[in-house]
């Protein structure tokens, strides 16, 4: 069997590539029953049939595409944490670059996220993804906290956590703009000194 030339693999994982994202943006627009083979080529600018060339399903797909988002969430959330740890800031800074940073998370990346979450009861393969992401979550949650010098960081990052995705799920429902911001920052900031009291 003739051995592809780099050009062709290239341009085939380029094309697997343009699948998977155009699934997470047609599930951050329509949710998951929207993501179908045709809107998912269509987003793509692919033929019909490149879904099929790629993936043996519509379920292979969207969990791969569900992948990639995570690993790109955890990878910029790791990013962040080490961003912040090398900087000496106080408390309310922190908070204030903590804030920042979540405020500017994709929609589509949130859409995602909430996406496994709640597709988890119906789709248990989900869950891997589901629990990896919400552990980066809290180790970074986690990581500030210590900075700030919390004397338990780990029970404190579960509720720093549940805190932001309240606000970020409820932004899908009535998106406030920059309004969002104050409350969020005032929320974290109380329970930052709870934990670090």
């Amino acid at each position: 069997m003739p051995i592809r030339p780099p050009t062709h693999r290239a341009a085939g994982q380029a094309r697997r590539t343009a699948l998977l994202e155009a699934a997470v943006e047609v599930i951050a627009e329509g949710g998951v029953v929207a993501a179908t083979h045709r809107a998912i080529a269509s987003r793509a600018g692919v033929p019909l049939s490149t879904t099929s060339y790629f993936f043996a399903s519509i379920d292979e797909l969207l969990a791969e595409a569900m992948e990639l988002m995570v690993t790109r969430l955890i990878d910029s959330i790791e990013a962040i944490s080490a961003e912040i740890a090398e900087q000496q800031l106080n408390l309310d800074e922190l908070v204030e670059r903590y804030v920042d940073y979540f405020l500017a998370v994709p929609t589509t990346f949130l859409a995602a996220e909430f996406t496994i979450y709640v597709q988890c009861p119906y789709r248990p393969e989900l869950q891997v993804l589901a629990h990896r992401m919400m552990a980066a979550f809290e180790e970074a949650a986690k990581a500030v906290l210590a900075q700030a010098g919390a004397a338990d960081p780990a029970t404190g990052a579960r509720a720093i956590i549940a805190l932001i995705d309240g606000f970020a799920l409820q932004r899908f429902a009535w998106p406030r703009g920059d309004a969002d911001r104050d409350p969020l920052v005032s929320g974290l900031r109380a329970l930052f000194r709870a934990y670090t009291a």
